[in-house]
């Protein structure tokens, strides 16, 4: 009896492992994930461990002096811990009170509000850094200037070039994203969650803070997460207003020990790998968090999100929102296209003195920054076109596959949200050395490690745009004789128009103003826009560099406003 229940279980064991049905729709992108993920980051571990010789990839020696060497460095891990958390603490202030004022109250503008609170994600941390150096300095910021000019006192009011400085410049730039998501949660609640507490006695303020905001932690959580992942990789920030007080980060640390000689490739994968062990230990963090607790703010019935008249306080709540717009986009633009019109470092209000020679040089005299530009509408282009296909792909083998395996590929296709953009940059390079193909210097490796970086964003784009079409509009064009490829061009295509035209926009607004993932890939004829106003602050040229930043942002701003137009268009069709 029991060899014959042995059988059979055996045999049962072996109709399961036959049935396991991995189809190529899901087994073909794991394969390409596995293959462009998994090489640079064995490429990190070894170089990580290697205590042989630092430029043998992989390396043949192993042990752990690296991780040794780094604890007479804690103060970089430090420093990257301080700026990552206090920025995300005050991105995550500034996102849920935006969030609520937009989506939860009548302050008047709303709508406005919403399209310029959005803008300084895209236009990139890079050119935030570089209009608060110029208006945060100490010495010569404008905000002193005028500061001193107005009140006689000679002490600079701000000082950016302090770890408070960074904090708060990487938390206006990060915070769209905050406001994003947690608006999208704000505005799928249930209104009659905050009725109760009202009914009860409390105030609109309370019943904000005991009521929405709890509920709205999933939705915190997630951007939370976002923007401590994306500020342990922060490069730019801490590089452009930390590098003169020496204050360093992993990041900026790990160039400078890559731009050295000889370079020490080993100390700077081990601190790579400790950053990727950071971001992981967050993401644990913050699903132990959620585990196990109902956030339930949805219900069968229908419903209108609810506004919230504060009364008094709408024009207090206009103040903060209208404050934010000024620091984190009027403010620097405006900065920004003062400094370009000048022929000196300073920024001097002599108007005849003005000029445009700036643009002309780096727009028509300067070779390398007419290339730069050029490769980065390229590789925006690009990299928009890949990345939806690819991500949408992606987004229908996950959701409309009855393939084995669809969930791992979507861990897979978010996995590169785990790795800070430097950081793959770096193990991306050594992979693409240690291939036979000769693939360095190219404008196609810069593309394809854009398109890998990138994927979570417009993965999750398109998901989001997938999941909210039945599939029964398919299923009865297949039943109607539709062939997959009809369907596709018929149906799905079309109802997915919107959500592709989105994503498009977003990957190639991101892909003009990276820098991380570029620094080290780009090189002569493949120069791109982050890296050449990098290179051009390095040098000093504070005018020229600034054109350059105004230049990339009006390309920027023309695709957002092409974009938005194109699908207010769609939309009246």
């Amino acid at each position: 009896m029991s060899v014959m229940s042995e059988q059979e279980a055996q045999r049962a064991a072996f109709a399961r492992a036959s049935a396991f049905d991995l189809r190529p729709e899901v087994w073909i992108p794991m394969v390409l994930l596995a293959g462009t993920l998994g090489f640079p980051f064995f490429l990190l571990v070894t170089s990580a461990f290697n205590v042989g010789d630092p430029e043998a990839f992989p390396a043949t020696v192993y042990g752990i002096d690296n991780f040794i060497a780094l604890s007479g460095h804690l103060d970089w891990i430090r420093n990257t811990l301080v700026i990552a958390g206090g920025g995300t603490a005050l991105g995550l202030v500034i996102g849920v009170v935006l969030a609520w004022i937009i989506h939860r109250t009548t302050m008047p503008g709303r709508k406005l509000f919403e399209l310029l609170i959005a803008i300084p994600y895209p236009l990139g941390p890079l050119v935030g850094a570089l209009a608060w150096s110029q208006l945060g300095a100490p010495r010569d910021g404008l905000i002193n200037r005028m500061f001193g000019a107005i009140t006689g006192i000679e002490t600079h009011l701000i000082n950016i070039y302090t770890p408070m400085g960074i904090i708060f410049v990487e938390a206006i730039f990060e915070a769209p994203v905050a406001v994003l998501i947690i608006g999208a949660a704000m505005q799928r609640m249930d209104p009659s969650l905050e009725e109760c507490s009202s009914i009860f006695g409390s105030g609109k303020l309370r019943t904000a803070w005991k009521v929405t905001l709890p509920l709205m932690l999933p939705a915190v959580a997630s951007a939370a997460l976002f923007m401590f992942t994306s500020m342990i990789g922060s490069f730019a920030i801490p590089t452009m207003l930390g590098t003169s007080s020496r204050f360093y980060v992993a990041t900026n640390a790990m160039y400078v020990l890559l731009q050295g000689y000889p370079p020490n490739y080993p100390l700077a994968a081990a601190l790579g790998l400790v950053l990727i062990c950071m971001t992981a230990l967050a993401v644990w963090l913050v699903q132990r968090v959620l585990r196990g607790k109902s956030y339930a703010v949805i219900s069968g019935k229908n419903y209108r999100p609810r506004q919230v008249d504060m009364g008094w306080m709408t024009g207090v709540l206009f103040a903060i929102a209208a404050l934010y717009v000024l620091l984190s986009l009027i403010l620097p633009m405006v900065t920004l296209l003062l400094a370009s019109f000048q022929s000196s470092n300073a920024i001097s209000f002599n108007f005849p003195a003005w000029t445009l020679g700036n643009y002309k040089y780096v727009m028509f005299d300067f070779p390398t920054t007419q290339q730069a530009i050029l490769n980065s509408l390229l590789l925006g282009v690009g990299t928009g076109v890949i990345g939806v296909l690819l991500a949408t792909f992606i987004a229908l083998a996950t959701h409309r596959s009855r393939s084995d395996g669809r969930r791992l590929l979507e861990q897979m296709a978010m996995l590169p949200q785990a790795f800070p953009r430097l950081i793959f940059a770096i193990g991306f390079l050594w992979m693409i050395l240690a291939l036979p193909l000769k693939l360095y210097g190219t404008l196609f490796a810069v593309l394809l490690a854009y398109v890998i970086v990138f994927l979570p964003l417009a993965y999750r784009g398109m998901s989001g745009v997938v999941v909210q079409i039945d599939i029964a509009l398919e299923e009865a064009a297949r039943i109607s004789g539709a062939g997959v490829f009809r369907i596709l061009r018929t149906v799905t295509l079309p109802l997915l128009r919107p959500g592709l035209l989105a994503t498009w926009a977003l990957l190639f607004m991101v892909s003009v103003r990276e820098i991380s993932a570029s620094l080290f890939l780009s090189g002569p004829g493949t120069q791109v826009l982050g890296p050449a106003i990098f290179s051009f602050w390095d040098s000093g040229g504070m005018p020229r560099v600034s054109a350059l930043a105004v230049v990339q942002a009006l390309i920027i701003l023309i695709a957002l406003t092409l974009v938005r137009s194109l699908a207010n268009r769609g939309a009246n069709v």
